[in-house]
C-alpha cells in the first residue's frame, strides 16, 4: 500500500484535514520556525510574515518537494500531543493511487507527475550537465542562451535533482527578475544570498560597489560568514543576469563567487548561474560547464510524449502521437515555453494519467 503521505493529492480530504489541523493546532509562528529548522529546511528561504492558515499549505508541498513531509508532520505531532490523533489518520492513510508517472532515474524527470504540470521539454545538455556536477565534481554551471530560450526554467529541473532525499542537499535560488524590479546592484546580491544562506548580514557600504575592488571585499564578507555554516552540501542559483537593469558589478560579484567556489572557499557548493557574460577568470574556465540553449522543435516535442509513455508502460501508435503533437501546436507554438509545457503537460495527463486510461 502507498500511503498518502508519500503520494500526496493536496486537493483531496486528508489534504484538508492536515492542513485544518496545523492551521487550528500549530499556529505559532515561532514554533512552526522551530519545526521547520529542526527537519532539515532552511527558515531563511520562507516568507515567514504569513497567516498560519496561508503558510502551512506552502511548507507541506516544500517539504514534499525536499522528501520530508512525513518528517514535517511527525514533528508537529511531538510538539503538539492534541493534534496527536488527526495527523495519525494523515499519516497511516492510502493514497487513492500509487504515481501514474515514476521516471527510474530522477535526472530523466519530464515534471508531469503527480503535483507537478509544467512538463519539461528536452534539455538532454542540462540533464547531462546536471549529472556531471554530482557525479563528477564539476562545481560551475553558466546557462546561456537568448531571451526566451528556457534558462529561468532550467531551475525546476535542477531542483527537483538535488532536492533528492539521499543527497542531503540545500538548494538556494535568487531570481533577478522578482527579487528586484529594477536597478540590482552587487550588494543587493550578496545580502540576499548570504541572506537565504543564513548568515549574518553583510556590514558594508553600498556607495562604491561599483569598484572592482569594493565588490571583492563584499564577497570576501560572505566567505567569511559561510565558514560558520555546518558542512554540508549546497546549490546556489542564480537567475537573470542578463536582464537590463543589473549592474556590471553585479556580474563581477557573481564572477567572484565563482572564483571562490573553484578554489574551495565556499565548501561543497555548486554554482549555476544564467545570462552571465562568461567574463570568468581562467582557473574558473577550467571547471566550468556551459550549456547553450537553443530552440525546441516538434522533434524534442515528439521525444516528450514518447519518453513518458514508455517511463508508464503504454504504447503510442504514429497516429495518437501525431495527435498529441498537432493538439498541443494547436494551442501554441514552440517559441513561448511556458505555455508549451502546460499545454504538453495537460496532453500527457489527459493521455496517460490513470483517470484517464481507466
Amino acid at each position: 500500500m502507498v500511503r498518502w503521505i508519500r503520494s500526496p493529492d493536496w486537493r483531496d480530504a486528508i489534504a484538508d484535514l492536515l492542513h485544518r489541523t496545523l492551521r487550528d493546532m500549530a499556529w505559532q509562528n515561532e514554533m512552526i520556525v522551530e519545526i521547520w529548522h529542526a527537519i532539515g529546511m532552511s527558515p531563511a528561504e520562507v516568507v515567514w510574515s504569513q497567516s498560519a492558515a496561508t503558510l502551512w499549505p506552502t511548507l507541506t508541498r516544500d517539504a514534499f518537494d525536499a522528501g520530508r513531509l512525513e518528517d514535517l508532520v511527525r514533528a508537529v505531532r511531538a510538539r503538539v500531543p492534541a493534534a496527536a490523533s488527526a495527523l495519525d489518520r494523515v499519516l497511516t492513510a492510502p493514497a487513492a493511487s500509487a504515481p501514474w508517472y515514476t521516471p527510474l532515474e530522477r535526472h530523466m524527470s519530464m515534471l508531469v507527475g503527480p503535483g507537478c504540470r509544467r512538463a519539461l521539454i528536452d534539455r538532454a545538455g542540462l540533464r547531462r550537465a546536471v549529472l556531471r556536477m554530482l557525479q563528477e565534481d564539476y562545481p560551475i554551471l553558466a546557462i546561456t542562451g537568448g531571451p526566451g530560450s528556457g534558462k529561468s526554467y532550467s531551475r525546476h529541473l535542477i531542483q527537483h535533482i538535488v532536492t533528492n532525499p539521499t543527497l542531503t542537499c540545500d538548494f538556494v535560488a535568487i531570481d533577478i527578475e522578482n527579487d528586484w524590479y529594477d536597478d540590482v546592484r552587487a550588494a543587493d546580491l550578496v545580502r540576499a544570498l548570504a541572506s537565504r544562506l543564513g548568515l549574518a548580514s553583510i556590514d558594508f557600504s553600498a556607495d562604491h560597489v561599483e569598484q572592482s575592488r569594493a565588490v571583492r571585499e563584499l564577497v570576501h564578507q560572505l566567505v567569511g560568514r559561510f565558514r560558520t555554516l555546518p558542512a554540508r552540501l549546497r546549490w546556489i542559483f542564480i537567475d537573470g543576469l542578463d536582464r537590463p537593469w543589473v549592474r556590471p558589478c553585479v556580474h563581477i560579484a557573481v564572477a567572484q563567487l565563482a572564483k571562490e567556489v573553484e578554489s574551495g572557499q565556499l565548501r561543497d557548493t555548486r554554482l549555476v548561474v544564467t545570462g552571465h557574460p562568461g567574463d570568468f577568470c581562467p582557473e574558473v574556465l577550467d571547471v566550468l560547464l556551459v550549456e547553450q540553449l537553443t530552440g525546441l522543435t516538434e522533434h524534442h516535442l515528439r521525444e516528450f510524449f514518447h519518453e513518458i509513455a514508455d517511463a508508464v508502460g503504454h504504447s503510442l501508435t504514429p497516429e495518437e502521437l501525431t495527435g498529441m503533437v498537432n493538439d498541443v501546436l494547436g494551442e501554441t507554438d514552440l517559441s513561448d515555453l511556458r505555455a508549451l509545457g502546460s499545454a504538453a503537460s495537460r496532453a500527457a495527463h489527459a493521455r496517460f494519467a490513470p483517470s484517464a486510461t481507466a
